[in-house]
């Protein structure tokens, strides 16, 4: 199981690497929108969608992600984008407190799959003019996983959410903050965090991007803990098996599907 989760990681990270900074605009919102089909696939069967809209969800994850990248104003997908991060920064907390049901609501799940969705993948857009930007946020959530892994491996004794994913402990999340924090502080800045006002000096900087960096990481353990839920309810240990040893695309991008949004709305309130 290790060797081939091993084996499609090496495939996977040097392919999605590669597409970050080599796809020309158009071919990397191409890349965004297989990735969308694949997601949206799963997302029906884990939201038990049914009849014909479960059918056609997988075309028409990707078909309205062009829509709003290509007929629809700056402004719309900018709104979008800050809905989506109150979304993950108001909402699922009291949905992973109340632990609501995807099931009560059947087909309509379709509109919160959307709504989880595509601002992600507006955000992958919108975060890439040079690829080290949207590397650079992707890396909070691949460090953030990999180091409460193993910090909670180690150390982990009081459960984060038992009845979602016993697995986790508040040792790892503590874990993936330290590592997160030095690693946001060590990395070079793409920009100054409002750079018009008091907090441009550099001690302010450092804090205001130690926050970010707690505020990401929180949302990354909360993209893993939703997609969790929603697993547990619908009795699925993974989201498919279309990447073996790794579970499913869902399963590799719940992180990254919270992170995303918050970190564009951070981005994009630098432009306001």
């Amino acid at each position: 199981m290790l060797k081939t989760r091993i084996l499609t990681a090496c495939v996977l990270l040097p392919l999605v690497i590669g597409a970050v900074f080599f796809l020309s605009e158009p071919l990397w919102i191409g890349f965004c929108a297989v990735l969308l089909g694949f997601a949206g696939w799963e997302w029906q069967r884990l939201a038990g969608m049914s009849g014909v809209v479960a059918r056609l969800y997988p075309i028409l994850v990707p078909v309205s992600f062009f829509a709003l990248w290509y007929y629809l104003p700056f402004e719309f997908r900018a709104g979008l984008i800050f809905a989506a991060a109150l979304f993950w920064l108001l909402a699922v907390p009291l949905w992973l407190r109340c632990k609501w049901t995807l099931a009560q609501a059947g087909n309509l799940n379709a509109l919160l799959g959307l709504a989880i969705l595509l601002p992600a993948a507006l955000a992958m857009v919108i975060l890439r003019p040079n690829g080290l930007t949207l590397l650079a946020i992707m890396m909070v959530a691949w460090i953030a996983d990999t180091f409460a892994y193993f910090t909670g491996k180690a150390f982990g004794k009081n459960k984060l959410a038992p009845g979602i994913s016993p697995g986790k402990s508040w040792e790892g999340v503590y874990g993936g903050i330290l590592a997160v924090s030095i690693y946001v502080l060590l990395l070079p800045k793409p920009f100054i965090l409002f750079a018009d006002s008091a907090f441009a000096i550099p001690a302010a900087q450092a804090v205001l991007w130690l926050l970010i960096a707690l505020i990401l990481t929180a949302v990354s353990v909360m993209g893993d803990l939703l997609e969790s839920l929603f697993k547990r309810q619908a009795g699925m240990k993974d989201s498919s098996n279309l990447l073996p040893g790794h579970g499913g695309v869902l399963d590799r991008i719940d992180s990254l599907l919270a992170i995303l949004p918050v970190s564009a709305a951070i981005y994009l309130m630098q432009l306001l």
